[in-house]
């Protein structure tokens, strides 16, 4: 495995997460708890993790860029 597929398949782990976290951002607060305190299912701490999950994707995006210019997997 190569740089670019351990890029490809880091991307595809992160477009997951991300899928993952805002799916859980729209579920109603009732939901958010699950047994945690309110704080470790706080939304601006779930926002925050989902913004850094998308700077990380953007800094990949920017790896495979260089392997295939003017164009992404």
């Amino acid at each position: 495995m190569d740089e670019r597929d351990i890029l490809l398949v880091k991307k595809n782990e992160l477009e997951q997460m991300i899928q993952n976290k805002q799916e859980s951002l729209s579920v109603s607060s009732n939901q958010w708890i699950n047994g945690l305190s309110a704080y470790a299912s706080h939304p601006a701490d779930m926002a925050s993790h989902l913004q850094a999950l998308n700077i990380e994707l953007e800094r990949i995006n920017d790896e495979l860029a260089q392997y295939n210019p003017g164009q992404l997997s």
